[in-house]
């Protein structure tokens, strides 16, 4: 893990210096970012993302955005990513309503789901709730998110369809939280100014706060 987040550090580090040497203000390829980051969440055993994610799902519910929601917007897992449907059971004793993503087009709002909601294949072939009720989001709305990368200062790559920036430029007033392995962490990734950064960053090792 350690290799991974090396090799990523690196890589950022020769583009800033090329960059400042060279008087270019291109961004970063973020693809080369992510490929490394990836590969190795492949990697990772059944029993490896579902041990870390149990703990992640755990930590979640230790911030005070948790506490303080009422609706939580889930997503469902593919690729080896933190499996945050384990938290359904315990959000729901927690007295919270769950919430996945829709995406139609370019854009994606969060529908009603529970263990009785119908699921449809939706686009990327990712499982989506076959539900007539969307979410009016308020300030009592947490949205757990996934990623690629990330920073310790909360700076976030996806993966490239810009699914949630557009959803939380349009609700700034929900609460934000991501959701990786901590070896997704590393020191710095460029940030541009339409990303926009969860307010904490959730590992299985720790949890990283505005």
């Amino acid at each position: 893990m350690t290799v991974v987040r090396n090799f990523v550090n690196i890589y950022v580090y020769e583009f800033e210096r090329l960059k400042h040497r060279n008087g270019e203000g291109d961004s970063m390829d973020k693809k080369e970012l992510r490929k490394p980051v990836l590969a190795r969440r492949r990697k990772l055993s059944d029993s490896d993302v579902h041990t870390m994610s149990l703990v992640i799902c755990d930590n979640i519910r230790k911030t005070r955005a948790y506490e303080e929601a009422e609706n939580i917007c889930l997503y469902m897992p593919i690729n080896n990513e933190v499996d945050v449907v384990l938290m359904m059971d315990a959000a729901e004793a927690d007295g919270k309503t769950t919430w996945l993503p829709r995406v139609k087009g370019s854009e994606m709002d969060f529908y009603y789901y529970d263990k009785d909601t119908p699921v449809t294949i939706g686009e990327y072939s990712i499982t989506e709730p076959d539900s007539q009720q969307v979410l009016e989001p308020d300030e009592k709305t947490l949205v757990v998110m996934p990623g690629a990368v990330f920073s310790v200062n909360r700076d976030r790559i996806g993966y490239g369809g810009g699914y949630y920036d557009k959803y939380l430029e349009k609700h700034p007033q929900v609460m934000t939280l991501a959701a990786c392995f901590d070896f997704q962490i590393v020191d710095y990734i460029p940030a541009e100014e339409h990303d926009i950064k969860p307010m904490a960053l959730i590992s299985e090792k720790r949890i990283i706060e505005e």
